[in-house]
């Protein structure tokens, strides 16, 4: 048996669970993290960092949704404080950021399809 938790890293006054929460349809366990309703996904937690420390953007999350839920994802995301670094693919594709600058891409599912007019 294992568990995997994945971290996201900001200063103090810039922690963001709301937002992760939202963005990856998350509920609260505490006040820091994030866990998946259904128990597919791994917990997503926020880890305080020394505010002497650099911060660094080593890695993003990709989050894919049903083609019909993108946008509602990223509206949400968006009333929890996120905001948009690029949403040039969109409505195939957004790429978000919390308040320190953590970057997750909202994909519309599947591959990031539009539908075809009809």
């Amino acid at each position: 048996m294992h568990e995997i938790q994945l971290a996201v890293a900001a200063r103090p006054e810039a922690v963001d669970a709301g937002f992760w929460r939202a963005v990856l349809g998350y509920a609260p366990l505490a006040d820091d993290n994030a866990v998946d309703p259904l128990g597919h996904g791994s917990t997503v937690w926020m880890q305080e960092l020394d505010p002497d420390k650099m911060l660094r953007h080593a890695m993003h999350i990709d989050v894919s949704v049903a083609r019909d839920q993108a946008g509602a994802r990223v509206a949400a995301a968006l009333a929890a404080g996120g905001r948009i670094v690029d949403d040039s693919e969109a409505p195939a594709a957004w790429i978000l950021a919390d308040r320190a600058g953590n970057r997750v891409c909202v994909a519309a599912w599947p591959d990031g399809a539009v539908p075809s007019p009809r």
